[in-house]
């Protein structure tokens, strides 16, 4: 399938307008169209042997401000957003040949079942905070990949991860999946100016070799 490019102007101004939005428009309402194409990038993000142990929870309204006890100096800006994404994770006992045989192509899917055993047991050390720390390194791949889709659909963002996981299990507890929790998304239309990126300098960032 063939993608028409950006030119390189387009590109980097879509770079540099992605930024972590501190202050929404509470009046604005995004719509479920709107949040159904930021989710499918999400949804099609890349992972490590094509896992996607990952579950987005998309709140609006009542369910999401019931969050907001638990989000510390959040509480503002996840209430004047106009949704909220809670990224959840998988426990490693779900990622068995079952779940993968659910989307992975049938021939791969022995050596992909053969491969992630491999991976727990050797470079993991079947160590449960290491192979907790793997799944959860996934799941903001797509992150990443969700944020830069909305600023190029129009939409500002925010990755949150000043919350107690705790408090939001127990409030979505009828709703999640996933055991453990990732990070949370408000997504909305800034009421801020673009906050200006500072970044080290290309020479310190990138070797070429």
């Amino acid at each position: 399938m063939s993608v028409p490019a950006l030119t390189s102007e387009s590109f980097h101004a879509l770079l540099h307008r992605r930024f972590a939005c501190k202050k929404f428009d509470p009046s604005y309402h995004l719509s479920k169209a709107l949040l159904t194409e930021v989710l499918e990038a999400a949804r099609l993000a890349p992972s490590s042997y094509n896992t996607q142990p990952w579950e987005f929870l998309v709140l609006q309204g009542t369910l999401k401000n019931k969050l907001l006890p638990h989000v510390s100096y959040n509480a503002q800006m996840i209430q004047d957003a106009s949704a909220l994404v809670v990224v959840g994770y998988m426990h490693p006992s779900n990622l068995n040949a079952h779940y993968l045989a659910d989307f992975c192509n049938p021939q791969y899917h022995e050596r992909v079942v053969n491969g992630i055993s491999t991976l727990f047991k050797e470079r993991l050390k079947n160590d449960s905070v290491l192979i907790d720390a793997y799944l959860k390194e996934q799941c903001y791949i797509a992150v990443g990949q969700m944020c830069l889709a909305a600023t190029l659909l129009g939409v500002d963002t925010c990755i949150i991860g000043g919350f107690d996981p705790q408090g939001v299990k127990q409030v979505l507890s009828a709703h999640l999946n996933p055991p453990k929790i990732a990070c949370l998304i408000a997504l909305g239309k800034g009421a801020m100016p673009v906050t200006r990126k500072a970044r080290k300098a290309k020479e310190s960032a990138i070797k070429w070799l």
